[in-house]
């Protein structure tokens, strides 16, 4: 059995895991933006709590289903009813909630007693739930240290201490900020990284009872009735979403971005079938092996790997379970504690101190109280915990919380869909239903811990049967948690619909109060004629009350000089006093009539100076209004411009007029007139009899008629017309430029390829003699031993090393301009670059009296080792190259997701006006030394821009400088296989001499085959030259040669491959060639044979001798 000691020590370090994991996120959690849908969906998994862990086995147990039915609800909700999460989410993010019961208050007229009644079920509902993940961490820790979680004296308790530890974590990271709304990424990041660890374990407990011993699988027989209930489960599953607080604060308070809802909608669920998936093989086995020996069905999770004496896979599970406790208690007591601080303590503080003006600030004191909320939320659920003891099982409590919080959802949906419901009525239906649900599911569940009597319970009180808990309403055949869920939703439903509606459509006690003839007469003087006054009241006494059909009389003219709403406001006024209000009324009133007036008056003098032409008829297709605009466009005589006249007039006169653009008679007419009838919005443009071009749009009216404006477009077609002729013209031109710039770029394409095939043409022939060249120079160098002569020696490879560092750069010059430089990117470790390089250089420098310094990194990069490695050599080459004293430093830097390779030096530095100038060909710095080209860093410059690194150059004139090239970072992992050294450093030692050999030089330049006899024969080596193949099978049919050396480019359009093909021998053979085509070396590579370059390098030739004569020396 496992002891305390270890259990303690594995908790303690999972929880520091997800401290870790928290920080991280709060420090470095911008790293993962780019995955911060994934990390959500993952955070969404806090639902499947212990309940998950432990409780559904039982679940499973009693339905005999694959799937929770709470889990099926869910995913039917994230499959289906995406669209629910999206506009809870929309919400919240408009008005800024950060809870539920903000959301709630928010959308109904932002009541407090709402919100506060909204927190008080939010709190009845959480703390058992709470609860029931300090339940499940006490049995699972008293199991596997065979302890009983209730025996030990409160101190004592695992459970008290795994509370604290959690709200000490809740604290920390969820209280960091006033702003209840902020993000916390670290909160967020922690409860993702448990929600993998609870699903591997559920995964692993999985494959042990499958692949494991040879478990009895006894059928499952589905229980009915209790909290079981199937259809009610799949409900509350869907309902959870929304009215659980926790998950409410995940789900929607950080969702950060909507995008990250469409990832959670495939992610999520099926990380609901994965970690559901052992639960029917866990309970089979549980039922099978557990269940005779007494053992709750909730345990089965440790139960059954301690049976089997696997006790890490036990201590796993134990850890899964407090892992799926820990993230559902972090998140949900800081979610009450925002509630009960902002709509239970807040409201209270505002009356007093807080509604102080000046004092200081109160940061402080909100974060307080946050933290003593979820302190006493924790301890309080702890409380109950140890209250309820053994008496139900955890799939029972689940349920329980689960059904207390439904009763939120009616509440939740009138804030979503009907935000003018009356908010009093909205908290007395929530109140009704949440008294239904007590009655009806914690109260028959309760009663029976407080009394042996439970008849009533059927009977209902008062022996009124359709009122009693188990068949409220006659629906006895339905499972206690339906009827309490259903029956809890409608009632406060409809409890707040009539409620809303009855206090909507009842009259106010003034509307009853009779209104004084005087009072009335007096209130209609002040807007109605004194001739209309006495036809109204005429019969009526003046000392008596107005009728009700006087009333609605003055109403309805009241109405026709103010508006019905004016005249509705005046006239409760005066039903409700009849003093000072009535006459302050009237006077607003009244004054709102004049400016309606006056607006009236303003809109016609716009009308009249608008620039275009407007004219409105009426339903009967009659003119009403017109401006002057209109008038002066059309010319009509005065007589036709009247109130009343029938547009059928007008339109004759018009096309009679020739304003119909070629249109006219009857016929005309009678279309124009049916397309008003119709209301059918209509644009047109039509020319004048003066040569205008009028643009014209008609529109309906909502209540039947059309109004038409005529708008002068004459100067913008002209302007149309002239700019379309200039597009003309300018396509033409544009063309044309086009064409002369495309013969531009083919002529200048030709020339690049023309130049580009130029020089890897005369690459051969200019390197051949330089080759020869460099093989005399060495061959001399060997023989001659006179001190006088030997400088002269070394100045005229001195001048050949030079001309060949001239042809590289201009050769590699041209490849790089013309595209046709190869890459081969791939990840590789930057230190296998680096340290064979400062190796290199470390020699140089220590020549010139200074240091260089290479900072070892173990970092990886995604680069062209080669050309990378050529880039660097020219940065170090004149950093040592410029540095007088001082010294060079290489190392590397982290930037995002890239790294910085930087060179330092502390040389003469670089004025800014020369800084983009030194990345151009044969260009030196000041006081260069040596006798370099000036092509370096032009060509570590497009060596960057082809691999898509950037360079960069900072520079301090008189103390030194930095380049540096940024180069993508490879996260590859470091336990791979490392490969072989990509640029091992090699000692090149003089080879003793030895007894030589027999070679056939096959070369076509008999300048080169002289210059090879002449060194190899200096090394003892006997040669034979050849200059074709037929020539070189003549001199092996009559010499014995123990080595090849094969020019690559024969005549004739041969080659040595083919060359030593032909032969036929196997012998070393060594090809030379100065083409560099990567697919030489392929070719050559793939024979199994050397391939050198040239000028040929004689110490690399004579090391491969050496190893020739060894190995012929051992034949």
């Amino acid at each position: 059995m496992l002891t305390n000691t270890v259990v303690v020590l594995a908790s303690l370090l999972w929880l520091g895991m997800l401290f870790a994991a928290a920080v991280w996120g709060e420090r470095r959690g911008w790293r993962l933006d780019r995955h911060w849908g994934t990390v959500y969906a993952l955070s969404l998994a806090v639902y499947c709590t212990s309940w998950t862990f432990y409780g559904t086995v039982t679940q499973a147990m009693r339905s005999g289903w694959p799937l929770p039915p709470t889990f099926v609800g869910t995913i039917l909700l994230y499959v289906s009813g995406i669209g629910l999460l999206y506009r809870v989410v929309r919400l919240a993010r408009e008005h800024n909630a950060s809870s539920i019961a903000d959301l709630i208050a928010t959308r109904l007229g932002r009541s407090s007693s709402l919100a506060a009644a909204v927190t008080g079920v939010a709190l009845l509902g959480l703390i058992p739930y709470v609860a029931l993940q300090l339940k499940a961490v006490a049995m699972s820790y008293g199991m596997l240290t065979r302890g009983s979680e209730l025996s030990v004296m409160p101190w004592n308790d695992s459970a008290l201490w795994v509370a604290l530890a959690m709200a000490l974590f809740a604290m920390l990271f969820g209280t960091r900020s006033v702003a209840a709304v902020e993000h916390n990424r670290g909160l967020v990041l922690a409860v993702a990284v448990e929600s993998l660890l609870k699903l591997g374990v559920m995964l692993a407990l999985g494959l042990f009872v499958i692949l494991g011993p040879d478990w009895p699988a006894p059928p499952l027989v589905p229980q009915s009735g209790g909290a079981d209930g199937f259809p009610a489960l799949v409900i509350l599953g869907v309902l959870a979403m929304f009215t659980l607080p926790h998950q409410f604060h995940v789900g929607v308070v950080e969702c950060r971005d909507e995008s990250h809802l469409r990832t959670a909608r495939w992610m999520f669920p099926l990380y609901m079938v994965l970690i559901a998936l052992p639960l029917l093989p866990l309970a089979r086995a549980g039922l099978a092996q557990l269940a005779p020996l007494g053992v709750p069905s909730d345990l089965y999770v440790l139960a059954l790997p301690l049976a089997q004496g696997e006790r890490g896979l036990a201590l796993l599970a134990f850890l899964g379970g407090l892992s799926a406790a820990t993230g559902m208690v972090i998140i949900a007591t800081l979610s009450l504690s925002l509630m009960i601080g902002n709509h239970w303590l807040a409201p209270l503080r505002v009356r007093g101190a807080w509604a102080q003006p000046g004092g200081p600030s109160r940061r402080g004191e909100v974060l307080l109280q946050r933290r003593l909320g979820i302190l006493g939320t924790v301890l309080l659920a702890w409380a109950y915990s140890r209250a309820i003891g053994g008496n139900e099982a955890l799939a029972d409590i689940g349920a329980v919380s689960f059904s207390a919080l439904a009763t939120i959802a009616p509440a939740l949906g009138f804030a979503m869909w009907r935000p003018r419901t009356s908010p009093q009525a909205v908290l007395i239906g929530l109140l009704l239903g949440v008294m239904a649900w007590a009655w009806m599911l914690l109260v028959p569940t309760l009663w029976p811990m407080l009394s042996q009597d439970q008849g009533w319970i059927d009977s209902g009180p008062f022996g009124l049967a359709f009122l009693s808990p188990d068949g409220f309403l006659g629906l006895t055949g339905w499972s206690r948690m339906l009827r309490a869920l259903l029956g809890s939703l409608v009632i406060a439903t409809l409890a707040t619909w009539l409620i809303d509606l009855s206090w909507r459509r009842a009259p106010r006690a003034g509307d009853a109060r009779p209104i004084p003839v005087a009072a009335l007469c007096d209130l209609g003087g002040r807007f109605l004629q004194p001739a209309r006054i006495e036809q109204l009241f005429a019969g009526s006494a003046a000392d008596a009350f107005a009728s009700a059909s006087l009333q609605q009389g003055i109403e309805r003219e009241l109405a026709a000089v103010l508006g019905a709403a004016s005249a509705r406001l005046l006239m409760d006024t005066a039903r409700t006093d009849l003093g000072s209000e009535l006459e302050t009324v009237a006077t607003i009133v009244g004054e709102a009539s004049q400016a309606s007036r006056f607006n009236q008056q303003l809109l016609e003098a716009a009308l009249e100076n608008m620039s275009q032409g407007i004219s409105v008829v009426d339903r009967e297709q009659c003119l009403v209004a017109w401006n002057r605009r209109y008038a002066e466009m059309f010319g009509f005589p005065a007589e036709l411009l009247q109130v009343g006249q029938p547009v059928e007039a007008l339109v004759r006169w018009s096309l009679a007029h020739g304003f119909g653009g070629g249109d006219a008679g009857d016929a005309a007419v009678l279309r124009r007139l049916a397309h008003m009838r119709a209301g059918t919005p209509h644009l047109s443009q039509r020319r004048f009899p003066d040569g205008s071009v009028v643009e014209i749009r008609g529109n309906p009216m909502p209540g039947g008629g059309f109004v038409a404006t005529f708008t002068d477009v004459t100067a913008f077609r002209h302007a149309e017309a002239e700019l379309k002729l200039a597009n003309e013209t300018l396509e033409l031109r544009v063309d044309e430029r086009t064409r002369e710039l495309d013969t531009s770029r083919r002529i200048a394409e030709r020339a690049n390829e023309a130049k580009s095939r130029f020089l890897a043409a005369i690459s051969h022939d200019l390197l051949q003699p330089l080759h020869a060249a460099q093989l005399f120079a060495h061959a001399l160098d060997e023989r001659v031993h006179h001190e006088e002569y030997r400088p002269l020696v070394g100045n005229l490879r001195s001048a050949l090393g030079s001309t060949e560092s001239l042809l590289g750069g201009i050769l590699d010059i041209s490849r790089l301009d013309a595209g046709r430089q190869p890459t081969d990117v791939r990840d590789f470790p930057l230190a296998q670059l680096l340290e064979p390089m400062a190796a290199e250089f470390r020699v140089m420098a220590a020549e010139r009296g200074i240091t260089l310094t290479l900072v070892s990194t173990a970092a990886r990069v995604r680069s062209d080792p080669q050309l990378l490695r050529r880039i660097l050599m020219n940065f170090a080459a004149n950093a040592v190259r410029y540095t007088e004293r001082g010294r060079v430093l290489i190392g590397v830097r982290r930037v995002a997701d890239r790294l910085r390779i930087e060179v330092w030096d502390s040389g003469p530095g670089v004025a800014v006006s020369d800084q983009r100038a030194i990345f151009d060909e044969f260009r030196r710095g000041e006081g260069a030394r040596g006798q370099g080209l000036g092509l370096g860093l032009a060509i570590a410059e497009r060596t960057a821009r082809l691999l898509g690194h950037g360079l960069a150059l900072r520079s301090w004139p008189g103390r030194g400088s930095v380049f540096s090239v940024t180069v993508p970072q490879s996260f590859a992992s470091r336990a791979e296989s490392p490969g072989p050294h990509l640029f091992e450093r090699r000692t090149v030692v003089e080879p003793a001499a030895g007894r030589g050999g027999t070679a056939l030089v096959l070369d076509n330049d008999a300048s080169v085959r002289a210059a090879m006899r002449e060194l190899l024969e200096g090394w003892g080596w006997r040669v034979h030259c050849a200059a074709g193949i037929e020539e070189a099978h003549a001199l092996l049919a009559q010499h014995r040669v123990d080595l090849l050396l094969l020019d690559y480019h024969l005549d004739f359009g041969t080659t040595g491959l083919d060359a030593w093909r032909s032969f036929g021998l196997d012998i070393p053979a060594i090809v030379i060639t100065a083409d560099r085509d990567e697919a030489i070396r392929r070719e050559v590579e793939s024979n199994g044979l050397t391939l050198l370059h040239k000028p040929l390098r004689p110490l690399a030739l004579r090391s491969l001798l050496r190893r020739v004569e060894a190995d012929t020396s051992i034949r």
